[in-house]
């Protein structure tokens, strides 16, 4: 029982919930890791997302768990009858917590309104540690202003004087782990997950491919030998040295939800990459994808065509809104 990487066959996964996603209250880290291009100004802070879009995104979540379920999967939800009111939201259990072979950690976002956003999963994962999973969290962040700062082009990104990261910054490939240094993740926080991982585990740095977050719109592996890329992002220059014996698929294009509100997207349209493995040769992908579905079934991977109406609104698509919890 364990879970090693993007692609083994699913067994067991959490699928997120929109119910109470909401915009906080303006702190130092959310806007400079979340909104670095934004003005202040222009972000609501403190203010609740339209009713019908949480309908619309919770509805479009129930019906991934639906599916997954019909897979055959076991399927949890967030548990939110006891939410710290700082919380942002439990949409993304990817997030931030990182499942490693035999071992659930919780990881320390360099968000404030992140940091008990696992208390959502917290009856799933005594499960997983009651049938043989450790379980650690690692050092909760004082969030000094001095952790974040901004570069020559105006964006925001993170110093080294924490330890901070979020488990979407990594990529897993079996006994390897590609973290991505970030708005979201540091060189120290990779530092720390080598130390605790072990010489098992090969964290291997990242930092020439882009700013601003995570990794699961950028690099995903499809299966042993196969990658995925993002062709904004990645190139034979910058690409991996772990993938660069592997056999490649290069997308340079994604296509958009529509904007239906004047509020700040969360997230770019490539969130349109972002798409769950249940097994080497099946995929949950975003309907609108056409370039990827033709691309993933010309190497043999069938595809469930589905959809988050408010995936670059809540900037979560169907990776970031799952956490698996078993792969074999």
């Amino acid at each position: 029982m364990r879970c090693d990487n993007d692609w083994g066959e699913l067994k067991e996964i959490i699928v997120g919930t929109a119910k109470g996603y909401h915009f906080p209250d303006y702190n130092k880290s959310f806007h400079s890791c979340q909104f670095p291009e934004y003005d202040v100004r222009k972000v609501p802070y403190g203010t609740n997302y339209p009713a019908w879009v949480i309908n619309e995104q919770e509805s479009d979540l129930d019906t991934l768990a639906k599916i997954l379920a019909m897979q055959g999967l076991i399927v949890h939800r967030p548990d939110i009858t006891h939410i710290h009111p700082n919380n942002w939201h439990n949409y993304s259990p990817r997030d931030c917590t990182l499942i490693v072979g035999d071992t659930i950690i919780e990881t320390p976002s360099p968000i404030l309104n992140r940091q008990h956003e696992t208390w959502g999963y917290r009856k799933t994962f005594a499960s997983l540690n009651e049938r043989g999973y450790k379980w650690i969290k690692a050092p909760t962040p004082i969030l000094f202003d001095e952790n974040f700062k901004t570069d020559a082009t105006g964006v925001p990104s993170l110093n080294n004087e924490e330890i901070l990261f979020e488990a979407a910054n990594c990529v897993r490939v079996n006994d390897n782990i590609l973290f991505q240094v970030s708005n979201t993740g540091n060189e120290k926080g990779a530092r720390w997950l080598q130390d605790v991982l072990g010489d098992k585990y090969k964290v291997h740095i990242c930092k020439n491919l882009y700013s601003y977050a995570h990794l699961d719109s950028t690099i995903i592996p499809l299966r042993e030998g196969l990658v995925m890329y993002n062709a904004s992002r990645v190139n034979e220059d910058n690409e991996p040295e772990l993938f660069k014996s592997w056999d490649k698929i290069w997308i340079d294009e994604c296509y958009s939800s529509s904007r239906k509100t004047n509020l700040p997207w969360g997230a770019s349209a490539w969130i349109g990459m972002n798409m769950l493995s249940i097994n080497p040769h099946l995929a949950i992908v975003d309907k609108k994808q056409k370039q990827i579905i033709e691309k993933l079934k010309k190497h043999n991977i069938d595809v469930i065509p589905l959809e988050l109406r408010h995936d670059r609104l809540l900037a979560g698509g169907f990776h970031c809104v799952t956490l698996d919890l078993i792969r074999c």
